[in-house]
């Protein structure tokens, strides 16, 4: 299973501590950019964005799982954030999902990238940043390598009651992320890079 650093999404600060641990992680070794959960047409700004904000020049871009590619060439893979449901659903119809499970390096997951490695993606469809299910993918298992845990990105304090409220219906458990925050998930472990929010389901009853 590959280290994964997830976060909440970018906030002010541009989740710049996520990032340089990103950096720091796989050192000079090559990134590969997913900006799939995005529109098709925003790819091209996308790639100059991930760019700037990584300083990196020499990075590839992945704009379909169906193309051939070679993961084990890439120390570090980043899967930008969007629509959740198109990203898990590109994934899912490619099989990429053990390929992306089997990596042997580090994973970024922002906001959409981060989600779908919970239990389920249903934590997309709610809070004040939600995804529409336009495409109504209907298999919203995610890739479940939290320890049963679901995401829940750009979590905002008055969506307390919200996500307490999901959990007790769904007794699924949730780390919610705000923006700038998010977790390193090395060896099973979870450990929080700023601060973050867990919701267990047994300490909803």
């Amino acid at each position: 299973m590959p280290i994964l650093i997830l976060s909440g999404g970018t906030g002010k600060d541009k989740e710049r501590k996520l990032n340089n641990l990103f950096l720091k992680k796989i050192k000079n070794g090559k990134i590969l950019y997913i900006p799939i959960a995005m529109s098709p047409k925003k790819y091209p700004q996308y790639k100059k964005w991930i760019a700037s904000t990584l300083r990196r020049k020499n990075i590839t871009m992945l704009t379909s799982f169906k193309e051939k590619v070679n993961l084990s060439n890439f120390k570090g893979i980043y899967i930008g954030g969007g629509n959740t449901f198109k990203l898990l659903k590109e994934i899912k119809e490619a099989k990429f999902e053990n390929k992306l499970k089997k990596f042997k390096g580090v994973i970024f997951g922002g906001s959409a990238g981060a989600i779908i490695w919970g239990k389920d993606i249903t934590t997309a469809a709610w809070g004040l940043f939600k995804d529409e299910n336009k495409i109504k993918l209907k298999d919203l298992k995610g890739l479940n390598k939290l320890n049963g845990y679901n995401i829940h990105a750009h979590y905002l304090k008055k969506e307390e009651k919200e996500v307490k409220s999901y959990v007790k219906k769904t007794k699924i458990s949730i780390i919610a992320l705000p923006e700038d925050s998010g977790i390193l998930v090395e060896n099973r472990s979870i450990l929080p890079i700023n601060k973050i929010y867990f919701f267990k389901e047994n300490a909803s009853k």
